[in-house]
């Protein structure tokens, strides 16, 4: 459910679900309600979650959903708009702002919720996963977990002869990560890059396709020694050379070792996932929010460990589930807030959970049935692989995600994006790039949510 990756063009959708059934079954004294569910998605995501809410309504009949798709790139505005107009929802889905809606009183803290439900128990959740506005204070955990992810066509690769790590122990420098995507980057004439002859003007097959995101490079800065932030927490921390090293390396595998796409290149290509079935990409480092779309795309694909051979570090990152202080209906947003979130609520919601979600109860991954349940490598968007590059690389190497921990992570990153855009299109360094906007980036900090370092 990643924001940043769903579909943007599809219209605010208001659907209406029981209509004219409020009443029929309710349980006895029971007042009927409606309730306002506010959510972003792709299209599957997005026909995955009203299934599933036309479920969840025939289970608590008294309880009628208006549910509101509205695309991530507007979702904020509406909200804001909704909250100015007196309509605020009840329950909506959240990026890293809903930190701001905690220290503003707009929204319930989980702590306070959970201590009136068993089933909410914080103890039952990784711990890596909250989205916390104080020590005593969450917007409650990730709803549905996400991490990055080392995405690759199979076919391409063993035409190339390249087998792709799984486990940490086996995996790829960042060297030996360049020189097979050399291997895989191949021009007109069939010369890889590599070849001395190579036509970096004439290229029909990428090695690597990579998001241009801070989701995408954290987990090689962590791992490298490095962070967004300063030790301390009270500077920017991507103009240090453990972190603009790592940035510096990602430009470089576009304007140097031409195995990456430039921006241009890239807006001519189809999404990462058709490049990768159409073998126009070889790999692709993004989230596994890709995995359902290369499910689809009918190729033959697989995962592998992200390329960090030392202090394996990453994340698992996603939104949460909100609800707030306005609601007239706690106990029937709660109800809905469970079904959601959990995997087996509903055939819909299971569907997700084995497709583009991971699960953030710890259940999940210690219980070898429940591991299997939404993670076997039977199913379609878990391919050979999935388990130890995707859950036990994961769960065994954890750090809290950027964007969960640092405080005013939206606007910082909004000054690094636009600097990142300069590094990646070769016009300056990464230490010019993040030297020019930390006076900007220093003004604007102010530690992170745990205390610790991210």
């Amino acid at each position: 459910m990643k924001n940043g990756k769903m579909l943007a063009a599809l219209l605010i959708g208001t659907i209406m679900f029981g209509a004219g059934a409020v009443t029929a079954g309710a349980e006895e004294g029971t007042e009927p309600c409606t309730i306002t569910f506010t959510y972003w998605g792709s299209g599957a995501e997005q026909a995955a979650i009203e299934a599933s809410l036309e479920t969840f309504q025939e289970a608590y009949p008294e309880i009628t959903v208006n549910a509101i798709h509205i695309p991530s790139d507007d979702f904020l505005t509406k909200i804001n708009s909704m909250i100015a107009a007196g309509e605020t929802p009840d329950i909506s889905y959240s990026a890293s702002w809903k930190c701001q809606f905690g220290e503003e009183g707009l929204i319930y803290n989980f702590y306070d919720l959970a201590g009136e439900d068993p089933d909410l128990n914080p103890d039952n959740y990784l711990d890596t996963c909250w989205w916390k506005w104080s020590e005593t204070e969450s917007a409650g955990p990730i709803m549905a977990n996400v991490c990055p992810s080392l995405m690759y066509n199979a076919d391409l690769l063993a035409e190339a002869g390249i087998e792709v790590p799984t486990t940490t122990e086996e995996a790829w420098s960042w060297d030996e990560f360049v020189e097979n995507a050399q291997k895989l980057t191949l021009d007109s004439e069939g010369r890889n890059a590599s070849d001395p002859e190579f036509d970096s003007n004439n290229i029909v097959q990428y090695g690597v396709m990579f998001a241009p995101s801070w989701n995408t490079y954290m987990s090689f800065v962590y791992s490298n020694g490095g962070g967004y932030l300063s030790e301390d927490g009270t500077e920017f921390g991507l103009t240090e050379d453990t972190a603009s090293e790592v940035l510096q390396n990602f430009a470089d595998l576009i304007n140097v070792y031409h195995v990456a796409p430039t921006s241009i290149a890239s807006n001519s290509m189809p999404s990462a996932a058709s490049a990768i079935a159409s073998g126009q990409a070889a790999m692709y480092l993004d989230g596994s929010w890709n995995h359902l779309d290369l499910a689809e795309a009918g190729c033959n694909w697989g995962v592998g460990v992200l390329p960090i051979n030392e202090n394996y570090t990453t994340y698992l990152d996603g939104g949460s589930l909100i609800i707030f202080k306005s609601t007239e209906h706690l106990d029937a947003t709660i109800k809905l807030y469970k079904w959601i979130t959990d995997p087996e609520s509903s055939e819909e919601i299971t569907e997700m959970f084995r497709t583009i979600w991971l699960p953030v109860q710890k259940e999940y991954y210690d219980d070898p049935e429940k591991l299997e349940f939404w993670a076997s490598e039977e199913f379609p968007a878990r391919p050979e692989g999935f388990q130890e590059a995707c859950v036990d690389a994961v769960i065994n190497n954890l750090t809290v995600a950027t964007e969960i921990n640092v405080k005013n992570f939206n606007e910082i990153d909004t000054l690094v994006s636009a600097a990142m855009d300069e590094v990646l299109s070769g016009s300056k360094t990464a230490q010019d790039a993040m030297n020019a906007i930390k006076g900007n980036v220093d003004a604007l900090v102010e530690g992170t949510y745990n205390g610790e370092r991210s």
